[in-house]
């Protein structure tokens, strides 16, 4: 099989060592690299699938960066929120 792209030396060092590093192939670290960046395939979600056996300081960091994420997204209906909702100051419909 033949290389679609060509990396510098530098990068394919950098993904040999993390592979090795990791116990995982070049082709998971490229693969989770690029479903990270989330650009590359944008009809594809970049969650990655849950670890089985996350410390509750992972399980928190992963959340955090979640919400980081949702925070950075940009506002795209400039109505107020119990506009879009729909209703009013006592809960009831409009």
């Amino acid at each position: 099989m033949f290389a679609m792209i060509q990396l510098s030396q530098e990068v394919e060092a950098l993904i040999r060592a993390k592979a090795a590093g990791t116990g995982r192939t070049p082709d998971e670290v490229l693969r989770e690299a690029l479903m990270r960046a989330g650009d590359v395939l944008p009809w594809r979600s970049s969650a990655m699938p849950p670890q089985v056996n996350l410390t509750r300081d992972e399980l928190i960091a992963g959340m955090e960066a979640i919400a980081v994420r949702s925070a950075a997204r940009p506002l795209t209906d400039p109505r107020a929120i119990d506009e879009i909702i729909g209703y009013d100051d006592f809960g009831l419909p409009r």
